[in-house]
């Protein structure tokens, strides 16, 4: 028995309307792609300054509670000696390269009342106040990197206007990103 032949009519037709759309199909790849591409970019970028942060936080918490093994017994100049090198060895055994670290605080809060002493790193300030007969000792940690289109490790792209990460800024136009730490010893 002989097989039917089938008749194919329209062939022609889909084979170039196939052809037609393989353009389609590249635009909406790349319009598709684009989308894709600036939400993993958006993800990426936002939660490298959001690392930063939550490092430099725990950071300065490390280094203040490292200060607390320093024996204030050993006199003024020698203790300030004493919790600088520990500060800066906390700081610099982290896992951030150097030029992520970023300077230290320029000021502790002034809002304490107390009259604050820079220590030789750049991170740590001491400061001494009465309670009664006791003179106690305050400790302040504090990291912080300037994060702009300058010097941003991942760079800050702009789409449409919007930039990525769009990151809070202070009334200068500067972002910054910082942890402290106020230990009273």
């Amino acid at each position: 028995m002989p097989f039917p032949i089938l008749e194919r009519r329209g062939t022609r037709g889909r084979s170039g309307l196939r052809r037609q759309q393989h353009g389609a199909v590249a635009i909406e790849f790349a319009v598709l792609f684009l989308a894709f591409f600036t939400v993993l970019y958006a993800i990426i970028a936002y939660s490298v300054p959001l690392l930063l942060t939550l490092t430099f936080n725990q950071l300065s918490a490390d280094a203040a509670r490292a200060v607390v093994k320093v024996d204030p017994a050993i006199g003024q100049a020698r203790y300030a000696q004493a919790v600088s090198n520990v500060i800066k060895s906390e700081v610099e055994s982290s896992w951030l390269p150097e030029n992520w670290r970023g300077d230290g605080c320029d000021n502790p809060p002034v809002n304490t009342g107390l009259t604050w002493v820079k220590l030789e790193t750049p991170y740590g300030f001491l400061a001494t106040e009465s309670l009664g007969t006791v003179e106690r000792v305050q400790l302040h940690v504090c990291l912080q990197r300037e994060y702009n289109k300058d010097n941003a490790i991942i760079p800050i792209l702009t789409v449409f206007g919007l930039d990525i990460p769009s990151l809070p800024q202070d009334e200068s136009g500067n972002t910054t990103l910082r942890g402290r730490s106020t230990i009273r010893l």
